[in-house]
């Protein structure tokens, strides 16, 4: 039901103007849109640590120029469709952390036979490292490669099988942050029945391999990481389009997940996922999303991590020319498996809350421009996790 995942989109896209993706522009025009844009980001707290504990300046002003792309293509029957930036970070104060910033997605529509299709995905997410996440101050490109493939059938009523596979991979540059590299390996399989006036039912069965593979077993203070866990899914999910102006899913599940060493906790309890999109207008919508999952992270010290999400979106278009966007985001997170690498107290629980809003406007036809607001903070039972920060943004953009 729900596929394992790294942190790094949301570190790197923890805006909703920063970059796009498939929530802003959800049918790009056909063919190739080239946009030359420059991005300003002023943090007072880019660091993100304790103002109680660190003392001294901790803001930084980003600037990133660099290039949006959004394509889409119809061939026959097939469809594929990418969207992303590519740009560079440059920071005025904290210059270490100058990094690539590439966030890329990618998705096709493939028919095979009659009503069957291939859907594959792809994502490339390359920036700094969360450090909020890291633990420790040093330069570190987090680089995400995600790539899936779902078999399955688009039919007005019956049954047909579904099928998927994924793989995920993260690497860190910095050679201290080498051991929490990650790789997940995804694979599912199920039924699904389906019928025009009742909606798409699927039970599935899904297992997920977290493995670390240059982790070589430090064991920190009587503590470990074990080098990987075994994550098994078993779930119904159900999604219905209730009327031209609100469609949802949900699914429910039964987790369970064994770390390969024995020195580390099992977990097994419910996950579960719901989703609506709601637009009351054509100007407006709405978009809900809450999980509970486990997945394979990077950067946390963790074998793996149990972790709750809850979004809020809306966005509402105030002309032709202008909208605007705000929203929540709220996660919990549950470490298992702790490495005492960062800090010589385990994490154990932290919560991560962001308030943020946005305005976007055209300037000319082809020049668009927009700014965001943003705070964001983490409560934690350590205090050197423990941190606020608030960021406002500014772009501009040309297309091409």
């Amino acid at each position: 039901m729900i596929r394992a995942r790294s942190a790094g989109l949301s570190a790197a896209c923890a805006t909703i103007l920063t970059c796009p993706a498939y929530g802003q522009v959800d049918v790009p025009p056909d063919g190739l849109t080239v946009a030359p844009t420059v991005r300003m980001i002023y943090d007072d707290n880019v660091l993100r640590q304790n103002d109680d504990i660190i003392a001294g300046d901790k803001d930084d002003l980003r600037i990133t120029p660099g290039v949006d792309v959004t394509f889409r293509k119809i061939l026959g029957v097939h469809q594929i469709t990418a969207v992303g930036s590519l740009g560079y970070d440059f920071h005025q104060r904290y210059d270490n952390l100058d990094r690539e910033r590439i966030a890329l997605q990618a998705r096709g529509d493939v028919k095979i036979s009659g009503l069957c299709y291939l859907r594959p995905r792809a994502r490339l997410n390359f920036a700094q490292a969360n450090l909020a996440d890291q633990g420790e101050i040093v330069g570190n490109s987090e680089r995400t490669q995600d790539y899936s493939v779902t078999a399955e059938c688009d039919k007005p009523y019956g049954y047909y099988p579904v099928i998927n596979l994924g793989y995920l991979t993260t690497d860190n540059s910095a050679s201290s942050r080498r051991a929490f590299d990650i790789r997940t390996r995804t694979a599912g399989i199920g039924f699904a029945y389906t019928k025009a006036s009742f909606g798409d039912i699927r039970l599935m069965f899904n297992y997920d391999a977290f493995r670390r593979p240059h982790y070589d077993g430090l064991d920190t203070e009587g503590r470990r990481m074990s080098s990987g866990a075994d994550n098994y899914r078993v779930g119904i999910e159900f999604k219905r389009a209730v009327a031209p102006r609100l469609s949802w899913n949900a699914g429910l599940s039964y987790i369970k997940t064994k770390a390969r060493d024995d020195d580390v906790e099992d977990y097994s309890g419910l996950g579960y996922h719901v989703g609506a999109v709601y637009q009351p207008s054509p100007r407006g919508s709405l978009v809900l999303d809450v999980t509970r999952s486990t997945s394979n992270q990077s950067n946390t010290g963790a074998t793996y991590v149990v972790q709750t999400d809850f979004s809020l979106r809306g966005n509402y278009k105030l002309g032709s020319r202008s909208s605007i966007q705000a929203g929540a985001t709220y996660g919990r997170r549950q470490f298992k498996g702790e490495l005492l690498i960062d800090t010589d107290t385990p994490r154990g629980t932290d919560k991560t809350t962001a308030l943020f809003a946005g305005y976007r406007f055209a300037l000319r036809s082809r020049l668009n421009a927009g700014f965001e607001f943003r705070h964001e903070w983490r409560e934690s039972d350590v205090d050197r996790y423990r941190y606020k920060s608030t960021s406002s943004m500014l772009f501009i953009g040309l297309q091409l």
